[in-house]
């Protein structure tokens, strides 16, 4: 725990300068897109720089979204009075799993959710049993689908739906031993979605 927590500090630290870098970055392509729109008569390569300013304009708004999940996820081993907040949790997660499920052509969707839910897990916690329920549905979904997430709430408790294969399809994935010995430690329910389809994590309530 102790090694979780320095390793986030130094994590959070870093992605927080990252942001500045990447701030400044954001401030200067807009300046010069300001000063080439002022200049841009008789200058025959504008279109060019126009184009390169909008991708790299692009590419910064992408990195900073990707340092905020970043320093999200290097404060999730601390743990919060209140409890961690689920469709937080569950938001980071997706956002730094695309790259590993664009891998297998799988497309991650996060459908909006039930704001506010809380668990007493840490963030990390919620983050590691749907990431394993995740790695196990990208382990049986064919190539080229959509794995939609969802977090809800139902009977009181916050719940996180994945609305992809069969929940038996589901139970022959080489990491659902994992998961079902990671959510047993962590208090999780592990059930079928609607229709024996997908599967839904029921998370602990937070403490009084």
């Amino acid at each position: 725990m102790r090694d979780a927590l320095f390793m986030g500090r130094m994590t959070a630290s870093a992605t927080h300068e990252l942001q500045n870098i990447l701030a400044t970055i954001r401030e200067s392509s807009g300046l010069m897109d300001d000063l080439l729109a002022m200049s841009s008569e008789g200058f025959a390569h504008a279109e060019r720089f126009k184009k390169g300013l909008g991708v790299l304009a692009e590419q910064v708004e992408r990195g900073m979204i990707l340092t905020e999940q970043l320093n999200f996820c290097a404060h999730a081993p601390e743990k919060s009075p209140a409890g961690a907040d689920v469709n937080e949790s569950v938001r980071a997660l997706v956002g730094l799993s695309r790259r590993s499920a664009a891998r297998k052509k799988t497309s991650l969707v996060l459908a909006p959710g039930r704001a506010g839910l809380r668990t007493s897990l840490r963030a990390v916690e919620v983050m590691d049993a749907v990431g394993a329920a995740l790695e196990a549905a990208l382990d049986v979904l064919p190539i080229g689908t959509q794995l939609m997430l969802s977090v809800e709430e139902q009977g009181g408790l916050g719940v996180v739906r994945l609305d992809g294969p069969g929940y038996e399809t589901l139970q022959q994935a080489k990491g659902w031993n994992a998961l079902v010995a990671l959510a047993k430690t962590l208090g999780i329910g592990l059930c079928a979605g609607p229709g024996g389809m997908g599967l839904v994590l029921s998370l602990p309530r937070p403490a009084a």
